[in-house]
């Protein structure tokens, strides 16, 4: 029914007005003595007007509230944390940069770390809190260098008595960041370096599609099933490509302590272009004469086996997509980040794969002029 991006708070107004699924299904009640990290965050580091009823925030009021961002700072695959959700927007940077609200960790995790406010939360780890002093202060599209040692500084994690070093940080941060090389062979992540991304929030909201590059969705949640024929009509009713990533069953982990979390390791590197997108075909992209044929066949065969599919199954099911596929990686400021019509490189070439002149009246010449 939007032509633009609800915040979650706009959402939940919208459902208790008209009582349909929506975008995002409204809070349950809160008990009196609960306490929301987001809220204080928003109020007390970015510096929003409070609600003047918290449970029942008007729609004025939501619409003061921003849209949560992961700045993708480790070429995660799936762009975001898994666990936060099933689909990623990747969003037109020259679109949202003056829009966008910086801070050098997420503002949930330090109000419940740092500020302790989260009641009945014990952190199983503990940030380096006095990294970010107050007080906090946010970085913007021009001027975000302070946010940087920041981040490195304060997920020095105190673990068994003692800190990481961030030289330890750094090493790990530049091993998946474009300086690191090939995506195919990145090094992989644990559970805490998927945390590690800037909050780089949007306030304001983005519309549809022009504040939109493409969509990624999650392949094991949603591949095969309805809620991913949704994501499909989604992406076609705008025009947007749509990719899918394998997140190696991130998104149903739950690691019961810091040291679990240290321990368990991800790749989360492969992306493979949906071919039966309209966004996607307009791309310069040279899919396989069977791409489609062989995307839909896999689909059949997913949703009716993927009620008791094994891990090791939806393992091969990847490969099968894959192996058929264009496989992308992200764009960065060296690799076709240039053009905000490109989602991203292909894999083994680093040819850019972005849209063609004429598609959806976005294109520009430049869009063939970017090399690798």
């Amino acid at each position: 029914e939007y032509k633009f991006l609800l915040n979650s708070y706009q959402a939940a107004v919208d459902y208790d007005a008209t009582n349909h699924s929506g975008p995002s299904p409204a809070p349950p009640p809160r008990p009196k003595n609960f306490t929301d990290p987001g809220p204080l965050a928003e109020e007390q580091i970015f510096g929003l007007p409070p609600f003047a009823n918290e449970s029942k925030p008007t729609w004025a009021e939501a619409s003061d509230r921003m849209n949560y961002v992961a700045q993708n700072m480790r070429r995660l695959n799936f762009g975001s944390v898994p666990m936060f959700g099933d689909a990623t927007f990747i969003f037109d940077n020259d679109y949202i940069k003056d829009m966008i609200l910086t801070a050098p960790l997420d503002t949930g995790y330090w109000e419940m770390v740092c500020n302790h406010s989260y009641v009945g939360f014990t952190p199983p780890y503990k940030f380096n809190c006095p990294a970010w002093p107050r007080p906090q202060t946010l970085g913007t599209w021009d001027h975000f260098d302070h946010t940087i040692l920041t981040n490195l500084d304060v997920w020095r994690l105190k673990l068994n008595g003692s800190r990481t070093s961030i030289y330890e940080e750094a090493r790990k941060f530049f091993e998946r960041s474009p300086f690191g090389g090939d995506y195919s062979t990145l090094p992989n992540v644990t559970s805490f370096d998927v945390a590690k991304y800037w909050e780089t929030n949007i306030a304001g909201n983005v519309r549809f599609p022009e504040g939109v590059r493409f969509l990624i969705g999650s392949f094991v949640p949603l591949f095969g099933t309805q809620d991913g024929r949704t994501l499909q009509t989604f992406a076609q009713t705008f025009g947007w490509p749509l990719v899918w990533a394998f997140t190696e069953f991130m998104e149903v982990q739950n690691p019961s302590s810091a040291s679990a979390a240290l321990n368990q390791s991800y790749v989360l590197n492969e992306r493979a272009v949906d071919p039966t997108m309209e966004g996607s075909v307009a791309l310069n992209a040279t899919f396989p004469a069977d791409a489609k044929a062989s995307f839909n066949a896999l689909w059949a065969s997913v949703e009716e086996h993927r009620v008791n599919a094994t891990n090791g199954q939806w393992i091969e099911w990847w490969k099968t997509l894959s192996g058929s596929q264009v496989r992308v990686a992200p764009s960065t400021a060296s690799s076709c980040g240039g053009s905000q019509l490109c989602i991203g490189s292909e894999l083994k070439s680093g040819t850019c794969i972005c849209k063609m002149k004429g598609h959806a009246g976005q294109a520009s010449a430049a869009t063939m002029a970017i090399v690798v």
